[in-house]
Formats: structure tokens, C-alpha cells, sequence
């Protein structure tokens, strides 16, 4: 039964016009470790067996062939991913990778010109203010007001809720306020629900206005 798996898999990469070598990298595996499989040698992960199908595109028919004949291979170690190539991860991360680089770079500015207002202020605050094992961007001492900046206001923001509130909840804060480029890009009705929670939004413009209060 072991060698069903391996010939059926063997027929099916023939079919796709592929190559064996070709095709084990795509799965992310050596041409050896695609060679044992087929020989009935190891045992192909069900990741491996779930990129096999992605990949071939089978009929569903075809994929409880492969899923049956999979489960007559409980005795065999399984395969082990290949080696990473860092040139062909660094082709396949690259843009993903620039495009988290200069976002972080633009949060730096963006905070760097939060502190500028901050020190024009001329009032007593803390950069990165850390307590209890937790950080809050800027800490107005006098008033226990904390601010979190944000430049990319609406990424992941019920995440950004969530962390605003633990600050809010374990530094003794009187408040906590989130400070983005424009006020604009969140929505009323999640302004209104952080209000609730004794959370404030404001932008650059609005933060300079509030020390002037």
C-alpha cells in the first residue's frame, strides 16, 4: 500500500509538467525527501500532503485517493522541510519585508514629531514610561495622562484598544490618549465607544492645542 501513495504522486507531478525538483521546492522539501516519499521511504507531513493537493490542483476524487493512501503511512518518520535558500527567501520576502521597514521608519518620525510637541510644551513628561513590566509612549506626569502614538491609525485597531485599556488599567493612569496623524481616519462611533472607556483620540493639531488648554 505504501508505494499506491508514491506512484499515484508520481503520475500526477508526470501530468502537471513539472519536475521532481521543481516540484519539491514548491513544497518546500529537498529532491531527496520528495524521492523518499515517492519511494514509500518516509512519511509526507499533512502539511506537505495539504500543499501536494494545493498545488496539483486534483479533482476531489483524486484527493481521497492521496488522503487514503496517506493513511497507510503511520509507521514511517515524516519528511523534513528543506533547507531555507536566502535568495529565494529574500525574492519571495523582499517587497512584504520593504514595505514593514518603511512603515517603521514613518511610526519613528511620526513619534519623534510627537516628542517635538511635547517639548515645546515646556511641561514635565516621560518618554516610554515603563511600570510593571509595560510601556506607555508618553506620560504627562503631573496629570498621569498617557499617550500612545500611532501612524498607522487604523491597522489592527481593536488590537491598539485592547493594549490602550491594559495601560489605562495598570499604570494608574487618570487617562490615556491615542495620537494619530489625522483624526479623520477613525471612525466617530469608535471615538465615541473609547470615550466610554476613558480613552481620547488626537491628532498632531489637536495635541498641540490641548497642552495650550
Amino acid at each position: 500500500m505504501k508505494y499506491e501513495l508514491g506512484k499515484f504522486l508520481k503520475t500526477c507531478i508526470i501530468n502537471a509538467g513539472i519536475s521532481q525538483k521543481d516540484f519539491a521546492q514548491k513544497l518546500n522539501l529537498s529532491p531527496t525527501a520528495l524521492s523518499q516519499i515517492i519511494t514509500g521511504k518516509v512519511k509526507p507531513r499533512q502539511a506537505t500532503i495539504s500543499k501536494i493537493m494545493e498545488f496539483l490542483s486534483l479533482s476531489p476524487e483524486d484527493e481521497q485517493i492521496l488522503l487514503k493512501a496517506f493513511e497507510n503511512y503511520s509507521s514511517l518518520p515524516e519528511d523534513k522541510p528543506a533547507p531555507s535558500d536566502p535568495i529565494r527567501v529574500y525574492q519571495e520576502n523582499r517587497e512584504r519585508v520593504f514595505r514593514y521597514i518603511e512603515m517603521k521608519a514613518r511610526s519613528i518620525s511620526f513619534n519623534e514629531e510627537v516628542e517635538g510637541i511635547f517639548r515645546k510644551s515646556g511641561l514635565k513628561y516621560k518618554k516610554n514610561y515603563i511600570k510593571n513590566g509595560l510601556v506607555c509612549d508618553f506620560l504627562l506626569e503631573n496629570e498621569r495622562i498617557g499617550f500612545e502614538c500611532k501612524f498607522n491609525a487604523t491597522r489592527d485597531i481593536e488590537k491598539t484598544i485592547t493594549a490602550l485599556k491594559i495601560l489605562l488599567d495598570n499604570l494608574e493612569l487618570s487617562k490615556i490618549a491615542l495620537i494619530v496623524p489625522l483624526k479623520s481616519e477613525i471612525s466617530k462611533s469608535i471615538i465615541e465607544d473609547l470615550e466610554k472607556l476613558n480613552i481620547g483620540v488626537l491628532s498632531l493639531y489637536e495635541l498641540g492645542n490641548f497642552f495650550k488648554r
